[in-house]
């Protein structure tokens, strides 16, 4: 389940008052169109706005029957998922990931989604220096559709995939710091809670990042072992404390 704040026309967010205020995307399993109904009814049911889908779903499901249902219940879709690996670390090389990306951006469109998640790849055979320039420059390169289509380019910081070859941590840099030099409100970043540790006090990184109009990605682990509203009423009460001052690291040429 991803979990997200109302961005303002300025890209600001606001702590919500309460879990209602807290949008909520639901990771999307029907196969086919008689589970797709069911699902959505149930999804409705539970006051859920929103669903996140992988675009293989898109195309299992048909993208208008997709939106047909969905529609038909008063939901949309939060994020698309997903693209990038613009390192090779995934498989396809520099240029097929900018091209994937764009055509992610341009489906993403289609259905009327808020963003787009994108993994960037890992450092790989590459230099620290080498990594950080290349996965900014795909980024830029998709820029452009991403501010045309207002689709948010959601940046994992975690490792999505089931290895560490789908994220990058910069050397020298905080990562939320590396998503905040890339200078645009429609790059942000995505970041998972996996446990329940983290329950009673959201750490100042994820607060930080949900604030700034990222996204806390609930694990399916965590969903299955944990209250939801519990965790859900956590999120609330953690961001609206006060916030610790945030001292910036220094960029250095190593970890761009």
């Amino acid at each position: 389940m991803d979990v997200f704040l109302q961005r303002q026309l300025n890209g600001s967010c606001s702590a919500p008052v309460s879990e209602s205020h807290l949008h909520q995307s639901a990771e999307l399993r029907a196969t086919d169109a008689s589970q797709l109904v069911l699902e959505v009814q149930r999804l409705k049911c539970a006051n859920i706005r929103f669903v996140s889908v992988r675009r293989q779903r898109v195309l299992q499901l048909g993208k208008q029957e997709l939106l047909h249902v969905l529609a038909a219940n008063g939901m949309g879709i939060g994020t698309v998922g997903y693209a990038g690996g613009f390192t090779g670390t995934l498989g396809p090389g520099y240029e097929a990931a900018v091209a994937d990306t764009q055509r992610a951006l341009h489906l993403a469109a289609e259905l009327g989604a808020k963003s787009l998640v994108v993994v960037p790849g890992c450092r790989g055979q590459l230099t620290w220096n080498h990594a950080g320039k290349t996965i900014q420059a795909g980024l830029e390169r998709c820029l452009d559709d991403a501010l045309r289509f207002r689709i948010d380019m959601h940046v994992a910081l975690n490792p999505l995939l089931g290895s560490g070859r789908d994220i990058y941590h910069p050397q020298e840099q905080r990562p939320l710091d590396w998503i905040h030099n890339m200078d645009s409100h429609r790059i942000r970043a995505l970041m998972v809670l996996r446990g329940l540790e983290y329950q009673d006090q959201l750490p100042d990184c994820w607060r930080y990042n949900m604030l700034a109009g990222g996204i806390l990605r609930l694990s399916r682990r965590c969903c299955e072992k944990a209250r939801i509203p519990g965790v859900l009423a956590s999120i609330v009460r953690g961001l609206n404390q006060p916030l610790p001052p945030r001292e910036r690291r220094p960029t250095s040429v190593a970890s761009m």
